[in-house]
């Protein structure tokens, strides 16, 4: 029989294994700091924690995204800052700037202003690692083209300074006159002028009581006036007896009134109603107001003889009808100095009026062919008018005259007003289509007498040119001397006129001309595309065209939609907050600097030239005034404060971004990390536990039977 081997029931590997793998789970704890290495070991709030680490991921997503804009925006604020510094260097240049011409024809303002502006284009064109930040939502595109291609162009597209060629060109004209015309000296239109009339103006009627009525209380009675009876009631007081009076206005063309010292005013409507107390009024009534029966007329041409019933005057100008007036108190017929002035209005072929403050009589032919004649029959006479009967004829070579050459051109000066301080002058205007205004010397001026025009220029701005009269012969510039005669005066005025237009066109005007072209150029978008001169040819060009792709270049290269340009680059930089940081480099503070500097930049002018350091003057005056961009306008500082705002947003966001990450950073931690001192202590007691389980077990491993049985005999 075989013996069975003994099996040792606390031989148990099992148990050994277990507490190995028991520390090999402690010991990766303390090793991690994670209680599992997956989510299997974490327990129930493992669907806690995978959604914090989605949250904590989220933040890093968004603090990734924070830090690509917060480069873009830095590089941003850099290529601001030079571009702000570009125009102040630009603009500091041109306070007190030197009419210095070097070889090329510019001065050295000019060159430092082309500088500013390559860095101004550079700045423009910054790229952050694929994008070109200024170009809107095409920022793969560069947002301008090239300085040479600005001012020179590319191919058969024109540049900046072939439009400013055309445009200088359209607006001095032919003849250099600024788009102006100034013919030789023309006939004055006949005219007469009356003087030395005396006649009072229109007035009306009134008489006044001797009485204080303010306690009054009437006996009662009748009043007449222009034989209308009003009842005046017992009692009646001062205010009863003005309603009285005042409810019969209609029919006597009489109002009443109280004077300060409540004295009773009867006054007539107008100027051809008199005012009449009758005799049948109560003399009760007649004696508590202080009233006397009696007329009292209104101031009129009939009540102060200047003419008398029936008298008729008759204006006639060149061939058309004649004008018959005729006074009296008839239908139809003229009394008052208002309405001899209404039918003087109605000439045909002239224009006539009178003073309504002494009579005088002025009339004036339309043209310079026509002759005014004067008739009148009657008692008159008509020197009450301060004129005469007969005829008047033109006055040959008197007139000087300035028109606009086209109507509804663009191009060249704009006649806006004309005034003058000289003796015996007439001047009118603008007026018409084309716009022209005239003077009429009909007498000489006196020294120091000045005619003063004012023109509108093409970028907007104003000019006057004041021409002064004097006896030098030959006369200064802008003065026209004194002749003999009024028509001598003319020509001398007219050889003044030209001259001085002359000058505003080659300095003023071309500056203001060259200003313009660049805003045609440059001030653009893709429903504005760049206007250009209508021509060849260019000097009598009518019209502005819209330049195409094909024939003008595009200074701007980027997207160019109506939608907000900072609206053309947005991120979610967080699940509440969207952030706008887009540019375009063709907003306006932008392309303010740009088109000033680069119109600055391209004009050259020849030291032979006797208007050049004028002209130049003037170009630095009105670049330096559009850098100095007027309040309401969009700066440059604008855009760096609206890119400011979205930076502190990234970085409150930011903050917030960082205080969320620490508390979810905490809880994750509660949930998936593991107590170091406790997986020590646990760490500790199971090597304990295992070494004691090692021991007794090799100690049980080394039983048999023999040696439970012990040695034999």
């Amino acid at each position: 029989m075989s013996i069975n081997g003994i099996t040792n029931p606390f031989f148990q590997p099992q148990i050994v294994g277990s507490l190995q793998a028991q520390l090999v789970k402690l010991q990766g704890e303390l090793g991690t700091g994670q209680v599992s290495q997956d989510y299997a070991g974490v327990g129930d709030n493992r669907g806690l924690a995978i959604a914090l680490q989605a949250q904590l991921s989220s933040l890093n997503n968004y603090s990734n995204i924070i830090d690509n804009i917060g480069v873009r925006l830095s590089s941003a604020q850099q290529a601001l800052g030079g571009i702000d510094s570009a125009t102040g260097v630009v603009r500091a240049a041109l306070v007190n700037s030197r009419f210095v011409l070097d070889g090329a024809g510019q001065t050295m303002d000019q060159a430092t202003t082309n500088g500013q502006l390559q860095l101004v284009l550079d700045a423009l064109n910054t790229q952050v690692g694929n994008t070109f930040i200024f170009s809107g939502t095409a920022s793969t595109t560069p947002a301008v083209a090239s300085l040479d291609q600005i001012l020179n162009g590319n191919g058969a597209q024109a540049g900046l300074r072939q439009v400013i060629s055309e445009r200088a060109q359209a607006d001095l004209g032919p003849n250099g006159l600024g788009r102006l015309v100034i013919p030789p000296p023309g006939a004055s239109p006949a005219q007469v002028t009356g003087t030395g009339a005396t006649l009072l103006p229109d007035n009306t009627a009134a008489t006044a009581g001797s009485q204080d009525i303010s306690a009054l209380s009437s006996a009662g009675g009748t009043l007449v006036i222009n034989g209308q009876p009003i009842t005046i009631s017992p009692g009646d007081n001062a205010a009863a007896i003005l309603s009285d009076i005042n409810g019969q206005t209609g029919t006597t063309g009489v109002t009443a009134s109280l004077d300060p010292t409540n004295h009773l005013v009867l006054q007539s409507v107008n100027a051809i109603t008199p005012v009449t107390i009758g005799g049948a009024s109560s003399a009760s009534v007649l004696a508590e107001l202080g009233l006397s029966v009696g007329t009292q007329l209104p101031a009129n041409l009939i009540t102060q003889g200047a003419v008398t019933a029936n008298d008729q005057l008759t204006i006639t100008v060149g061939s058309n009808p004649p004008l018959t007036i005729t006074f009296g108190t008839g239908a139809g017929q003229i009394q008052t100095l208002q309405g001899l002035n209404a039918a003087l209005g109605t000439l045909a072929g002239g224009t006539a009026s009178v003073d309504t403050s002494n009579g005088n009589i002025s009339i004036k032919a339309l043209n310079g062919t026509d002759q005014i004649g004067v008739a009148f029959t009657g008692t008159g006479p008509l020197s009450n008018f301060g004129i005469s009967p007969g005829t008047t004829a033109p006055t040959a070579g008197t007139r000087v005259s300035l028109s606009e050459d086209f109507a509804g051109s663009p191009f060249g000066l704009k006649i806006a007003g004309v005034s003058s301080t000289l003796n015996g002058a007439t001047v009118a205007g603008p007026t018409g289509s084309p716009a022209a205004a005239t003077v009429d010397l009909g007498a000489n001026p006196r020294p120091g007498d000045t005619l003063t025009y004012s023109f509108n220029l093409p970028d907007g701005t104003t000019e006057q040119l004041v021409l002064t009269a004097t006896t030098a012969s030959p006369p200064a510039a802008n003065q026209f001397t004194i002749g003999a005669t009024p028509a001598a005066t003319a020509a001398s005025l007219q050889t003044a006129l030209t001259s001085a237009v002359t000058t505003l066109a080659a300095t003023s005007l071309t500056a203001a001309s060259a200003v313009a072209a660049a805003g045609n150029f440059f001030n653009t978008s893709a429903a504005n595309p760049p206007l250009r001169v209508n021509g060849p040819p260019f000097a009598t060009a009518t019209s502005l065209v819209a330049g195409t792709s094909a024939n003008t270049l595009s200074w701007y290269t980027g997207e160019a939609g109506t939608a907000p340009a900072r609206s053309t680059a947005t991120a979610e930089v967080d699940p509440s907050i969207q952030v706008s940081f887009g540019m375009r480099a063709n907003e306006s503070a932008l392309r303010t600097t740009v088109e000033n500097l680069a119109v600055f930049s391209t004009m050259s002018f020849s030291a032979s030239d006797p208007n050049a350091a004028a002209r130049y003057a003037a170009l630095a005056e009105r670049v330096s005034n559009n850098l100095n961009i007027p309040s309401g306008s969009q700066t440059v500082a604008d855009i760096e404060a609206d890119i400011a705002g979205v930076q502190t947003t990234l970085n409150t966001t930011t903050d917030h971004h960082t205080q969320t990450s620490a508390t979810l950073t905490d809880m994750v931690q509660n949930i998936e990390g593991a107590d170091t001192n406790q997986v020590a202590s646990q760490l500790l007691d199971l090597q304990t536990r295992l070494q004691a389980s090692l021991q007794v077990t090799a100690m049980l491993a080394k039983m048999n039977l023999a040696s439970i049985l012990g040695p034999t005999a």
